[in-house]
Order: structure tokens, then C-alpha cells, then sequence
């Protein structure tokens, strides 16, 4: 697992396993940090692509995948451990630079969070 990868991570509450773009990995006792995909497009701050441009994901009933930009999802190693972490793919280079653009409108996630995006986002574009 890496940074740039969807990973499908078992979601306890939920009962059902999610998807999740990988920001950052565990390290030095700080957890991972992952953005949430969903299928609705009506959530604040989430960049909403068409299905078919991620083909490894199953499709949604809304025909979109919401990438969300309000909150990080963080894990420890344990955590994917428990959770059943598993790498599904990595996000296209086109939707890396879609998500790039998009986060210059996003006001709900924090400075450093939205700092730390925007520099992994770069590190893979680069």
C-alpha cells in the first residue's frame, strides 16, 4: 500500500467494507491518512467523477464516485490490519490532477490537512 492507491477497508459501524484513497501510510505512531469515496454527489467538498473513469470500482447506483475533501479517514497499522486493508488500484493520473484542481475550492478540510494533499497530489504527478 502506498499513496495514490484505493484501498477497500472494512468500516465497523457501517458493517460493510468502503473505499478509500490513501494520502499518507502509518508511521512513527501516526496513523494513515485516507480520503472517503462515496457514491453520493450531494456530500460538501467532494469532487464527483463518473464510475467508468475508475474501472476497477464496481459501479454506484448514482453513477458517480465521490471523492470527499471534508475529512480524513486515519488508521493505524492495526487498525488495516483488522480492518482488512486492501489495495485495489491506483487512482488514474487524470483524476489525480482533477482532484489537484478541485482542492483549491475546498474550505471544510484544515490548512495542514489540505496542505498535505495538495503536496502528495504533486509528489504523484511529479
Amino acid at each position: 500500500m502506498k499513496a495514490g492507491d484505493i484501498v477497500r477497508i472494512l468500516a465497523p459501524i457501517a458493517g460493510y467494507k468502503k473505499y478509500h484513497f490513501c494520502i499518507c501510510l502509518p508511521q512513527n505512531g501516526i496513523s494513515g491518512k485516507f480520503l472517503f469515496l462515496n457514491s453520493d454527489p450531494s456530500y460538501k467538498d467532494c469532487l464527483n467523477i463518473d464510475c467508468s473513469k475508475i474501472s476497477f470500482l464496481p459501479p454506484s447506483e448514482t453513477g458517480f464516485t465521490s471523492i470527499s475533501f471534508s475529512i480524513f479517514a486515519r488508521y493505524t497499522d492495526e487498525k488495516l490490519n483488522l480492518y482488512e486493508a486492501e489495495v485495489l488500484g491506483e487512482m488514474p493520473r487524470e483524476i489525480l490532477a482533477e482532484m489537484l484542481e478541485f482542492l483549491k475550492t475546498v474550505k471544510s478540510l484544515p490548512r495542514p490537512d489540505k496542505e498535505l494533499v495538495r503536496d502528495t497530489l504533486n509528489d504523484l504527478l511529479s
